[in-house]
C-alpha cells in the first residue's frame, strides 16, 4: 500500500514537472510573438511615419508633376498630330512621315518626362548624363546605320527622286522601288534588285531621268565621206520630224560633230516623254537606218587597211 501511494505522488510530481516545462515554453513563445509583434508594429510605425512625411513634404509636388505628366502627355500628342499634318501638307515621302513623327513625339516625352522627375526632387543631371552616355555608346556603334537614316530621312524629306523614278548614281542604274530608312532599292533594266544605303546615294551625284516630264534623246549617226552632207542633215531631220513621239518638233536639233577616223558623225537631239524613251530611241533609229539605206547612203564602219610591199 505505501509503494503504491509513492509511485502515485512521484507520477504526480513528473506531470507537475512537465506542466511547468510546458507553461515555461509557452511563456516563452508568447514573449517571442510578442517582440515579434512589437518590432512589426515598429517597422510599420516607421514606414507610415516615412509616407506622411514625405506626403507632407513632397504631396503637393507629387499632384503637380502628375498634373504636368497628363498635360504634357496631351500636349506630346498634339504635337505628334499637328507635325504629321504639316509633313502631309509639305508632300512629303508617306514612308517619312511615320518616322519623323514618332521621333518629334519621343523627344517630346524625354523633355516632359525630364521636368517631371525635377519636381519630384529627383536629381536628372545623373540620369541625363547616363542617358548621355549610352547613346553616345550607341551613336558609336551604329554610326553607319545612323548615318544612313539619317539620309534616308533626307531623300524622304527633299525627295531628290521618287519611287517609280529612272536614276543613275554612283555606278547604279535601274527604276527606284523602294525608298527605305536605310537602303534605297533600285530594279535594273537586267531585272535585279540592288540595295544601295542611302548614305552612298546622297554622297553621290543622283541624274533622275525621271524628274521632268519630257527627257532629251540624243542619238548620233554615222555617214560615209562620200556622203552629200546637206542631204543627210536634211533626211536624218525629216525622219526625226516623222515620228508621233517627238514632243518638241519646232527645236529638233541636227549637226554635225565631228569627222572621225572612218565617217562623219551627225549629232540629232529631240524631246520625247519619259515614259516613252526606250520606244522612242528604237523607233528613231530603225526609222533613219531604213531611210539612209533607202537613200544609198553608206553607214560606215571601222576598218583596217593593210598595204603590202611589193618587195
Amino acid at each position: 500500500m505505501t509503494t503504491d501511494v509513492t509511485g502515485a505522488q512521484n507520477a504526480v510530481a513528473q506531470t507537475a514537472s512537465a506542466v511547468s516545462s510546458t507553461a515555461s515554453d509557452v511563456s516563452h513563445a508568447a514573449t517571442t510573438v510578442d517582440k515579434t509583434v512589437v518590432h512589426q508594429l515598429t517597422i510599420t510605425e516607421r514606414i507610415f511615419d516615412k509616407v506622411q512625411h514625405f506626403a507632407e513634404t513632397k504631396g503637393i509636388d507629387i499632384v503637380m508633376a502628375i498634373i504636368v505628366l497628363v498635360i504634357g502627355y496631351v500636349i506630346s500628342r498634339e504635337i505628334k498630330v499637328w507635325t504629321r499634318n504639316i509633313l502631309k501638307r509639305s508632300n512629303v515621302d508617306p514612308n517619312a512621315i511615320g518616322f519623323i513623327t514618332e521621333i518629334v513625339y519621343f523627344i517630346c516625352l524625354l523633355f516632359v518626362m525630364t521636368i517631371v522627375f525635377g519636381m519630384v526632387g529627383i536629381s536628372t543631371s545623373s540620369l541625363i548624363a547616363a542617358l548621355g552616355g549610352i547613346g553616345l555608346a550607341i551613336g558609336l556603334a551604329l554610326k553607319d546605320n545612323f548615318s544612313n537614316v539619317a539620309s534616308g530621312i533626307f531623300i524622304l524629306i527633299f525627295r531628290p527622286f521618287s519611287v517609280g523614278d529612272y536614276i543613275v548614281s554612283n555606278g547604279v542604274e535601274g527604276t527606284v522601288a523602294e525608298i527605305a530608312i536605310i537602303y534605297t532599292k533600285i530594279r535594273t533594266l537586267g531585272n535585279q534588285m540592288i540595295a544601295v544605303p542611302n548614305n552612298t546615294m546622297t554622297s553621290s551625284i543622283i541624274k533622275n531621268y525621271s524628274h521632268y516630264e519630257l527627257r532629251n534623246l540624243e542619238l548620233t549617226f554615222d555617214v560615209g565621206y562620200d556622203s552629200d552632207l546637206r542631204s543627210c542633215l536634211h533626211l536624218i531631220r525629216e525622219e526625226i520630224l516623222k515620228s508621233a513621239y517627238i514632243q518638241d518638233k519646232e527645236n529638233v536639233t541636227v549637226y554635225i560633230s565631228e569627222m572621225a577616223d572612218s565617217s562623219i558623225r551627225v549629232y540629232t537631239r529631240c524631246q520625247v516623254k519619259a515614259t516613252d524613251y526606250y520606244t522612242a530611241r528604237t523607233e528613231i533609229i530603225i526609222s533613219v537606218k531604213e531611210a539612209l539605206d533607202r537613200a544609198g547612203i553608206d553607214i560606215p564602219f571601222p576598218q583596217l587597211v593593210i598595204h603590202q610591199s611589193d618587195k
